[in-house]
């Protein structure tokens, strides 16, 4: 079925009769001039539902959950974290967008000692905004979340064990993203990368102690909030996932 795209809160099932989130509703009623029986696509607790309009009034979108989908797309098999030092300015902002679009499942702004950005909760907010967004634009069917600032050990104690962890580094040698990508199965997968100022000798230390992988992404050195894509771009295609 075809039609625009909406996130609901909990789980659902056929027949269900939902209102949309405020700003959803002033999408479909003003921009969309939606009408009962337009089709749309729900998506409730990682799974899409096909749908359709129930009633439009000012305020308020009521919709109709039919059936499961049969397209349950946009995932990729993997949960993937990134972690990612805090910036300056909007460049967060592009990383919450990107890495969403190409499948990350969390997002967990980074405290480093050469950190210059603070993650209040103003920003935290527009973040979690950008998130959703970025899910819908991308036809998702989860907003990933996006987490409070965490210090590096604390991040790592937390996200680390269990998982394959990469963190991107501009002194580790070449092929180094490859071996730690030859043992890969399955399973969790975390990408870190530092701030601005890069990572602390003593971080990187601190990241090979939880067991992470140091690894190259080649021979540039690529601004922060692009070093997070390219990474997970990479694991992506090197799992298989693409």
């Amino acid at each position: 079925m075809h039609g625009p795209r909406y996130f609901v809160e909990g789980s659902i099932e056929a027949g269900t009769v939902i209102a949309l989130a405020a700003d959803d509703a002033r999408h479909a009623a003003a921009v969309l001039r939606s009408k009962s029986g337009d089709p749309l696509t729900l998506l409730a607790a990682g799974v899409a539902w096909d749908a359709e309009i129930a009633a439009v009034a000012r305020d308020i979108v009521e919709v109709r959950a039919l059936r499961k989908a049969a397209e349950q797309s946009g995932e990729l098999p993997v949960a993937v974290v990134v972690l990612q030092g805090l910036t300056k300015g909007a460049k967060f902002d592009e990383v919450v967008e990107k890495t969403i679009e190409l499948g990350a499942a969390r997002i967990v702004p980074v405290i480093f000692a050469r950190s210059e950005a603070e993650g209040g909760p103003n920003k935290i907010d527009r973040w979690r905004r950008i998130a959703r967004t970025a899910a819908m634009q991308s036809r998702r069917r989860i907003v990933p979340a996006v987490e409070a600032p965490l210090t590096w050990c604390d991040a790592l104690a937390r996200y680390a064990p269990g998982a394959l962890t990469l963190v991107a580094f501009e002194e580790a040698p070449a092929g180094t993203f490859a071996r730690a990508l030859d043992a890969y199965r399955d399973g969790a997968v975390v990408i870190a990368v530092g701030p601005e100022g890069g990572l602390q000798r003593q971080e990187v230390e601190s990241a090979r102690l939880h067991g992470a992988h140091i690894v190259s992404l080649g021979p540039t050195i690529l601004r922060t909030q692009t070093a997070a894509t390219a990474l997970l771009a990479a694991v992506a295609s090197a799992a298989g996932w693409w």
